[in-house]
């Protein structure tokens, strides 16, 4: 059987404009941040990066050291 709905036959600018149209719709329904928040959040995201990128190198080293140590032994 063939589907009779319609949607099948929407050339392909209308279903383009449908779909702006339903993300304009959901970000309609988004609640934004406010100042406060949003600076709290960045500052986290900035802690967070830090702190990763501290252990990330912290392990580099030491590894580098190991198999530096290794590779002479």
């Amino acid at each position: 059987m063939a589907n009779t709905s319609g949607k099948d036959k929407e050339g392909l600018f209308q279903r383009i404009s449908r779909f702006l149209r339903e993300c304009w719709m959901e970000l309609k329904k988004t609640s934004w941040p406010n100042s406060d928040e949003l600076k709290k959040s960045t500052l986290l995201v900035i802690a967070a990066i830090i702190v990763i990128t501290v252990w990330i190198g912290g392990l580099d080293f030491l590894l580098g050291q190991v198999s530096q140590r290794v590779l002479q032994w």
